[in-house]
């Protein structure tokens, strides 16, 4: 996962700046559905979809397939995420800030495919624009400033992860990519 110059920057920056556009401080959380209302992109779970059959729905809702988790669909000027509800709630925050990421970010979408089994799977697959997605999605639900406060604050992983609404794994990963426990550590001494 290499980023062009100046990316993971632009990231920290983005977080900040979708705070402060929403009246908050540059560590307090930011969910995924607070963000989607202020870019005026639309969630929805595929329970929210009253036209599929039950036998549709039971394919998409699959826990056991793992081929998508959300996606984002353009419906003329405007933008859908539509995600699985079967998640946990840290989970399903993270694929949706990924979906919002790629629209900030102002990717492609990929054409989808769905597959004799029904799997669903993207037709022009782009890992350095899911590498980018998955970077700013983890850097706005957990910027280095909130990092730094759960760290500073000895914060439990669990109490985090609630207020942040993110997974265990995220929480982890973020702190780990930005060197945030060394760093702590070292200023401990």
């Amino acid at each position: 996962m290499a980023f062009r110059r100046g990316f993971k920057s632009q990231c920290e920056r983005r977080a900040v700046e979708y705070r402060k556009q929403l009246g908050l401080n540059n560590i307090a959380p930011l969910s995924a559905e607070m963000l989607a209302e202020h870019l005026g992109v639309t969630v929805w779970s595929t329970d929210d979809i009253t036209q599929l059959s039950a036998n549709d729905v039971e394919v998409l809702n699959d826990e056991q397939d793992d081929s998508w988790s959300a996606l984002t669909m353009r419906v003329g000027t405007s933008n859908l995420v539509l995600f699985k509800p079967v998640s946990s709630s840290g989970r399903r925050n993270s694929v949706i800030m990924h979906e919002l990421s790629h629209i900030i970010l102002g990717h492609e979408l990929a054409e989808a495919c769905i597959l004799e089994d029904g799997s669903l799977v993207p037709g022009n697959f782009n890992q350095d624009q899911e590498d980018e997605a998955d970077w700013l999605a983890g850097t706005l639900l957990l910027p280095r400033p909130a990092l730094m406060a759960i760290q500073s604050r000895r914060t439990p992983q669990q109490v985090a992860c609630e207020q942040y609404q993110v997974s265990a794994e995220m929480l982890t990963w973020r702190t780990r990519m930005t060197g945030v426990a060394y760093q702590m550590k070292r200023r401990r001494g």
